[in-house]
Formats: structure tokens, C-alpha cells, sequence
């Protein structure tokens, strides 16, 4: 192992748990799931074979039968939990760790996707301009209709039961998305959140929803199993407009209160790179967060253990690595050849770019 990567195999305690490395495994939707939002057998040998990360973040999943998405997983049914189960009891045969992420997409998807009586909402009537992804093809997004108080709290609930059944299908903990452009992000950012109640206009106001989801979600597993994802300067799914530090300063000075496991940043989108004056931006922030940082966003070995040696992470969450590098620590400490990415194979499909990447001992063997 190079000695200029080592602190990534440091042990790092995360809420409650102990990390075995600080090389994370990001969530990533990979559109795989069964009729009805069921992870497969598959699912169950994908999340198996990428156990030697300190944790992993399972993809994307939908707290209600609304949330949007094709082929995502959910965790609103009995059927959905069983099948969770599996991945969970084989992540922990084989010693790991894994948290599942808490999703709905809010403006970010398209009526043709949703189930019957469900419609794209949002905190405001206001369009994103990114296209998302259907089962024709690439479209721009429905036109999202503000949400009624009453469908916030029914929303509030869903979350509530999303927990309780991730814990009864044996997640170490979850992580709250509120980042992307996804529901929970357009309320906190003030260019997508025009709202003249409780949950609009001030910082405060587009923080409660927020707030309330974090105390029940904390209030079910407590702070040390529970974590948060947050994009700050990220234009995806046209985010990012308005005054971002000011925002976000606020919501992370809110959410230290917790003592959470963790903050998962999404720093950089994949194939980009990001302007100075937006990394010190997330630089202020991330001096401002006083728990475990999680950085996310093209990171190599090299460049992840700098930032955690700089005291800028504590952790880095790997995504596209790990999709074609199911042991990915391994080949981080040998310093190994990395198997080539077929973005083709990203989502939907079977097996296919989703568990026949070889690892080191299988291209051992061969």
C-alpha cells in the first residue's frame, strides 16, 4: 500500500459504529428493483460483494408509492422490507456495514411514472428545467403542483413509517436525502420554495420540514445511527440559484444540534469540476459542521486521503469505483488496476454491469 493513501484504512468511529476504512460505498440508483419497488436476488449479491467498504450508503429509496423513479426500490411495504432483509443479513455475513438512504424526488419526475392517483409535487408550483429519466426515454419533468399543509404532514408520515421499516429489515442506520434537487432540497432552497406558510418565505420556515423529519427520524433511531446528504452548490436538477451559503449555513448550524453519524456532502457532479469560488463555499461549510464529514465527488485514492488529511473529510464516498470495483479497498491498498466502467450498463438491465464485475481474486483465479 502507498504510503501517501493510508489513511483511508484508518479506522474511524461513525455514530455508534467503528468504520473498518474510511473508503465509502455512495448511494447510486441503479434502477434494478422489481414490480412493486422490491430489491432483487440480484440487489441482495450487489450489496454482498461490496462489503469491505467502511459503510455503505444503499441507493435511492422511495418512502412512499409517490416518490418517483423507475425500477427504484422502496421501503413502504411488508414485501419491500422482506426483501430488504436479504441484503442487509449479507452485508453483515460478510462484516459490513450499511445504511439505506431515504428518498422521494419531489419536482425532479415525470406523471408517466408515478402510480395511479399520485402527481409530481413540490413546496411550489415551479418547474425544474433537467431532464429526468422515463420509461420513453429522457423528458423534461411534469410541472409540479405545491403541496397542501395536509400533504406535507401525510409526507411526514411516510417518512416515519420509511424508518420504522428500514429498521425492522436490519439497516445499521439511514441517511435523510435532502439533497439533489429532491423533495427535502427544494424546500431549504429559497428559488424553489416560494411558499407564504409555515414552510416558506424565512430561513426558518424552509427549514421545518426538514426539522420535522430529522426529530422524528432521530426520535425513532437516535442521532448516532442516523445521517444526512446535502448538495449545497450543486446545479443538478436546476439547483444551486440564490444565496446557497446563507442557506445552508443556517440548516448545517441547525443540524449540528443533533450530534447526527454523519454529513454526506455532494461536492462535485460526476464529469465536472467545480469553480473555485463554489469549493469555498462548501470549504466554509464543511468548517462550520462540527460531526463526521463524508466528502462525495470525483475523488481518486490519492486525492480522497489528502482531504482527509487536511482535516477537510473524514471519510470520502466513492461512486463510479465502486460500481466497477466491487472490492475497491482492496484494489485501493494494492494499488491495482481498476476495471473498466461500462456507463452503458449505469441503469436498469440484469446482472450486467451490476454484479459481473470481477474482483481481484476472481481475475486471480481465472
Amino acid at each position: 500500500m502507498e504510503q501517501t493513501i493510508k489513511t483511508l484504512f484508518n479506522p474511524v468511529k461513525i455514530g455508534r459504529y467503528t468504520a473498518k476504512n474510511r473508503i465509502f460505498m455512495a448511494p447510486m440508483s441503479r434502477y434494478r428493483a422489481l414490480e412493486g419497488g422490491i430489491p432483487s436476488a440480484t440487489t441482495v449479491e450487489y450489496y454482498r460483494q461490496r462489503a469491505t467498504a467502511g459503510i455503505i450508503m444503499a441507493e435511492s429509496t422511495q418512502i412512499n408509492k409517490g416518490a418517483g423513479g423507475i425500477n427504484c426500490p422502496g421501503i413502504y411495504t411488508e414485501e419491500q422490507v422482506a426483501s430488504w432483509k436479504k441484503v442487509t443479513e449479507a452485508v453483515h455475513q460478510e462484516g459490513g456495514r450499511i445504511f439505506l438512504q431515504l428518498w422521494h424526488s419531489g419536482r425532479a419526475s415525470h406523471s408517466s411514472i408515478l402510480a395511479e392517483g399520485f402527481e409530481v409535487v413540490a413546496p411550489s408550483a415551479i418547474a425544474s428545467k433537467d431532464q429526468v429519466m422515463t420509461y420513453d426515454g429522457m423528458q423534461s419533468p411534469t410541472m409540479p403542483r405545491g403541496l397542501t399543509l395536509e400533504e406535507i404532514q401525510e409526507l411526514r408520515s411516510d417518512f416515519v413509517r420509511a424508518n420504522r421499516n428500514a429498521m425492522e429489515a436490519g439497516f445499521d442506520g439511514v441517511e435523510i436525502h435532502a439533497a439533489g434537487g429532491f423533495l427535502i432540497d427544494t424546500f431549504l432552497q429559497e428559488a424553489t420554495n416560494q411558499r407564504t406558510d409555515a414552510y416558506g418565505g424565512s430561513l426558518e420556515n424552509r427549514y421545518r420540514f426538514l426539522e420535522e423529519v430529522m426529530n422524528d427520524t432521530v426520535e425513532i433511531w437516535g442521532a448516532d445511527r442516523v445521517g444526512i446528504k446535502l448538495s449545497p452548490t450543486s446545479t443538478y436538477n436546476t439547483m444551486g440559484a440564490g444565496d446557497v451559503l446563507k442557506t445552508f449555513s443556517y440548516v448545517i448550524s441547525k443540524l449540528n444540534t443533533y450530534k447526527l453519524a454523519f454529513l454526506e456532502v455532494n461536492e462535485e457532479m460526476p464529469f465536472t469540476t467545480l469553480a473555485a469560488e463554489k469549493r469555498a463555499i462548501l470549504n466554509e461549510l464543511q468548517q462550520s459542521w462540527e460531526g463526521a464529514y463524508i466528502a462525495n465527488g470525483n475523488y481518486t485514492a490519492t486525492t480522497g486521503a489528502k482531504r482527509i488529511e487536511e482535516g477537510k473529510a473524514t471519510a470520502i464516498s466513492y461512486g463510479r469505483f465502486f460500481i466497477a470495483n466491487p472490492d475497491l479497498p482492496e484494489r485501493f491498498k494494492q494499488n491495482s488496476p481498476m476495471n473498466e466502467l461500462d456507463p452503458h450498463t449505469f441503469y436498469g438491465g440484469d446482472h450486467k454491469g451490476y454484479t459481473d464485475y470481477p474482483s481481484l481474486a476472481e481475475e486471480t483465479a481465472l
